[in-house]
């Protein structure tokens, strides 16, 4: 029996697109039935309640989740405070979290190179990205770009690698995700989703 998990993204565009194309590959969707949902795009807190509310919405019509994620940026200390509180809801809902610092971009990143380098903010990211983007598509790094997944599914083990190693070699001393510029752990959740 295939699980059902439940995505909610910060972005309104990019993680959408990113684990839509995840969501259609054919392991993927042998053993779980994933729906994916555009966050609000102002705070990590946000993004939770926007989980919760999904969450408890289904679970009226009995149709609960094995499992609920969300997928959010550290980006800058401005949102720290907002990040402590979103951790929190999320643990008492029972809701996963990846995180990325400063942005979702650092996943990508993760498919071309080990980067643990520091970033002033998901721009940066995106400076770095595109010089591997145009180098292996001809074009800039959109985040509209609904072909997003399909463009660097090929090396998702390659980025699952280098993202767990920065988190867990290069970081392994801090505790604190907003500590850990530039990482990421959306390989949490990729390598849970992809791998048998």
């Amino acid at each position: 029996m295939r699980r059902t998990v439940l995505i909610v993204g910060e972005g309104r565009e990019t993680e959408p697109n990113y684990f839509d194309g995840l969501k259609r590959e054919d392991a993927v969707r042998a053993r779980f039935r994933i729906t994916v949902k555009r966050g609000p795009g102002i705070s990590p807190e946000r993004v939770v309640e926007e989980a919760v509310k999904y969450k408890n919405q289904a679970a009226v019509r009995s149709e609960d989740y094995d499992e609920v994620w969300c997928v959010m940026d550290t980006e800058g200390p401005e949102k720290r405070q907002s990040l402590a509180k979103a951790l929190r809801m999320a643990r008492e809902h029972d809701i996963k979290v990846c995180l990325s610092n400063p942005a979702f971009e650092v996943w990508f990143l993760s498919h071309f190179e080990r980067s643990a380098g520091f970033f002033l903010d998901g721009g940066a990211v995106i400076v770095k990205l595109n010089k591997h983007w145009l180098k292996h598509f001809s074009r800039e790094y959109e985040k509209a770009d609904d072909r997003l997944y399909h463009r660097i599914a090929g090396r998702t083990s390659t980025a699952v690698a280098n993202a767990q190693w920065v988190r867990e070699v290069h970081h392994r001393e801090k505790k604190d995700m907003a500590d850990c510029n530039s990482s990421t752990e959306v390989y949490l959740l990729v390598k849970k989703l992809t791998t048998a």
